[in-house]
């Protein structure tokens, strides 16, 4: 019994800045409902910075006049697709295997 209690207790998040994650709805009283915004939200930063990084390698390759900073700009392109895509793989083994996990119900 004391330990469901702490347990429970332990599951009771109360968030410094309740207003942070409002935006994407839903409450933000237990630490699964934050995990599963927060999740959304570094996704959403993810696919934010690799296109700003594809633009930034894009200017790069088109200003620069010598071969090894043409490679430099398009080693930046590779790597933001490849981090891009490594976070969206991530979200989709998380759905294949089990669409609820994605909820973070603890």
């Amino acid at each position: 019994m004391l330990t469901q209690k702490v347990f429970a207790a332990a599951l009771e998040y109360h968030a410094l800045e309740p207003e942070a994650f409002k935006s994407f709805g839903g409450s933000t009283n237990d630490l699964g409902s934050f995990l599963s915004q927060a999740f959304e939200f570094g996704l959403a930063i993810a696919a934010a910075l690799s296109v700003i990084m594809i633009v930034w390698g894009g200017v790069e390759i088109m200003l620069s006049e010598s071969l090894f900073s043409k490679e430099d700009g398009k080693k930046k392109i590779n790597d933001a697709i490849w981090g891009l895509l490594l976070a969206l793989v991530s979200y989709l083994i998380l759905w294949t295997i089990n669409p609820e996990i994605l909820n973070f119900k603890l």
